[in-house]
Parts: structure tokens; sequence; C-alpha cells
């Protein structure tokens, strides 16, 4: 198991995946549509209602109208889990999914959590917890890793763009199958548990489509509110 990428990055913009070596175009698999769309305001209605008259306040009742229909159907703000398949022609493709096949360097799995707020840098802890030892851990030295090699945890600082953070392993040779579970932890409050599933793959088939394999924990991965710590202690 290897660390992987860092930061949130808008689509068809390169980015060092993987071994953080080879610059690398992303390309969209099967991945909801709001991974990097963001609502934008309708401030008509205030102008609408300086210039005064009824038909300016019809104008700012139906510009009113339109704010909230598109605050309506403007994607939700979300943090999901994902995976990430590379192939031998350097082209990266994404996957809202929670099964990870293990795919020796090409597949990665990872998280992305929606923080909100301005454009910032956190303390992070991430614990990544698998239910079985991998045969090597490859980390900075950000990252302690167990004896048992079961568990690795990360204490960095962290940047918050455009109010997500993301972060990701990458799958090495050695890795188990089994549950792998992340917990978040920003600045000092619980904000994730993203519980995968590694599955053993037949052949090592780089087109493979992650979406479609059988996770008997599929997407159980929840965002949690600065209430309470129900992370394992690093």
């Amino acid at each position: 198991m290897a660390v992987g990428m860092q930061d949130v990055l808008p689509p068809a913009v390169s980015v060092d995946g993987g071994s953080l070596t080879r610059r690398r175009r992303l390309v969209w698999g099967r991945v909801d549509d709001d991974m990097f769309v963001f609502p934008v305001g309708v401030r008509r209605a205030a102008w609408c209602l300086a210039s005064g008259g009824v038909a300016a306040v019809a104008a700012a009742t139906l510009s009113v109208a339109t704010a909230e229909d598109s605050r309506r159907s403007a994607p939700k703000m979300r943090s999901i889990p994902f995976v990430s398949i590379t192939k031998s022609d350097g082209t990266t493709r994404y996957f809202e999914t929670n099964a990870i096949p293990l795919l020796v360097d090409k597949a990665c799995f990872g998280w992305r959590a929606w923080l909100g707020g301005p454009d910032r840098t956190v303390s992070m802890v991430e614990i990544l917890q698998t239910s079985a030892p991998a045969q090597q851990v490859i980390s900075g030295p950000e990252t302690e890793v167990s004896p048992d090699k079961t568990r690795s945890t990360t204490r960095m600082r962290a940047q918050v763009v455009d109010g997500y953070l993301m972060r990701a392993w990458c799958i090495d040779g050695g890795d188990p199958p089994g549950t792998y579970t992340y917990h978040i932890t920003i600045d000092g409050e619980p904000r994730g548990e993203f519980v995968f599933c590694a599955l053993e793959l037949k052949e090592q088939d780089e087109n493979i489509d992650p979406t479609e394999l059988s996770c008997p924990n599929k997407f159980q991965s929840v965002e949690r509110r600065p209430t309470r710590h129900t992370a394992p202690r690093g």
C-alpha cells in the first residue's frame, strides 16, 4: 500500500497521481456530475427591488423563485468514497464507489470530504485501518504505521480547496482483500468514516468497472458532524 494523491482539483487538470512521479490527465469515469460543480448565487432580486415599481417587484419575485429553484436543483455538497484506476496509457478514471479492485500499481482508493468555507489549511488526522496486514506500507514521515501493518495514522496540515479536502492511498503488491476503513478528524473533530471492501481479481484487468463489483458493505460511509469522537485512537 502506498500513499497516493492529495488536494481537490477540477476536471481536465493535470495531477500527480499514484506514485506522485508522473503527470496524468484526468478522464472521468462513472462519477456524479456534482464532484466539482458548485451552485452560483442569483443576485438579481436585490437589484430589482432597488429600482422600485410593480414591475420591479414582480421581477424580483420571479428572480427569487428562480434562485430557490436553482438551489433546490443544485447538486448537494457531500462527502464520498472513490476509486481511481490508472491505465497503462497514463489516463486515470475516477469512480464513486467503495469497492476496490486489487489492481497492483493501478488502483487507488480515497475519500473526498466537504468541509465548506474558504480555502485554508487545516489540521488533519487520517487513520486507515485494514482487516488484515499489508505486506508493506510506503508512506512519508507524517504517517505512523502500526507494528502489525494494519493501521496507518497520518497527521499533517492539509489544504482545503473550494470547500473540499481529498486524499487517497494506492494498491501495492501484497495488499490484502477485506475491509479498509478511513477515520477522518479535522481540527480535532471527527468529520468522516469511509468503509471500503478490497476484492481480489482473477485477472489484472485495467478496464474493470469498480461500480459493478459486489461489495458486502457497499457505500457504508458516513459524514460525521463535529459532535463526538468515534475514531480509534491513533
